[in-house]
């Protein structure tokens, strides 16, 4: 009979860590993304014209979505151009959306990054009573009855980021803002 208690619970005892660690295992977070690289052709098909093969003219594309553009239609010369792009950039709604979208996204990374960090919280509560001379349950000469209370509570909390779910989402944070900040330049533009 003891042999096959003990059995029972040592099957019992291997199934709850067993569940426990396919539990576990199911959090574990994967590897980080890597791009997978692309076979490419040492040649294409269509040769390049002959005008680039001699000249350094042909170079790769290099975007620069962030980087300040300035003002571009500056370069006509125009100062009636000047004073309507002016105006325009006052009243643009789709540069107002954007750049509203930039400080958004700006503040989802400091919002994000504060799960980081501990969260320290307290309500505090100060009450008086005392009772009426007048009550009908107490003889005023006999009982007077008064009571303060003060009450500080304190509240102290701290998520392990174990499994990174707050790093990433700082980092995705961070990369929705480059992109809001590269939205932001193309509408200036």
């Amino acid at each position: 009979m003891n042999y096959m208690l003990g059995a029972a619970r040592f099957i019992f005892t291997s199934v709850v860590v067993l569940i426990f660690v396919l539990l576990l295992a199911g959090c574990t977070v994967g590897p980080k993304y890597i791009k997978p690289t692309t076979p490419t052709t040492a040649t294409y098909k269509e040769e390049p014209p002959n005008s680039f093969k001699e000249s350094d003219q042909w170079q790769p594309a290099n975007p620069a979505d962030q980087t300040s553009r300035g003002n571009w239609w500056e370069i006509f010369g125009d100062p009636e151009l000047n004073t309507l792009e002016e105006q325009i950039a006052d009243s643009n709604q789709n540069l107002k959306v954007a750049e509203a979208r930039f400080r958004e996204a700006r503040a989802a990374i400091r919002f994000n990054r504060a799960s980081q960090f501990p969260t320290i919280s307290t309500s505090p509560s100060a009450s008086y009573v005392k009772s009426s001379d007048v009550s009908p349950n107490f003889p005023s000469k006999i009982q007077q009855s008064s009571k303060g209370d003060f009450i500080l509570p304190f509240d102290l909390s701290y998520e392990l980021d174990l499994w990174g779910r707050v790093r990433r989402t700082v980092a995705a944070a961070r990369e929705e803002a480059q992109a809001t900040a590269a939205d932001y330049e193309t509408a200036k533009a």
